[in-house]
């Protein structure tokens, strides 16, 4: 496996953490921090599903749709009745 970082995953990750988008000092942001440093294939087979399961769907969905949701849950769960993207 290789050991190469992919420069539009790095430069995703590094929005994601700066959005808070993954809790300060958990898991899920070292993995994603050692994938944005030093890519995927420097990622041990636990490392590597933490990222899948844990760190890939938070990857996948749009930062804006996900930064509407942390807004959300900052205000104690209310949601107003329409979200304008």
């Amino acid at each position: 496996m290789s050991s190469a970082v992919d420069p539009e995953l790095s430069a995703l990750i590094r929005e994601v953490i700066e959005a808070k988008l993954l809790k300060s000092g958990s898991e899920e942001k070292r993995v994603a921090e050692q994938v944005a440093s030093h890519g995927l294939g420097s990622l041990g087979a636990s490392e590597r599903d933490t990222f899948e399961r844990r760190v890939l769907p938070i990857l996948s969905k749009p930062i804006r749709e996900q930064l509407a949701i942390a807004s959300i849950v900052q205000r104690g769960g209310y949601v107003p009745r329409k979200i304008v993207f």
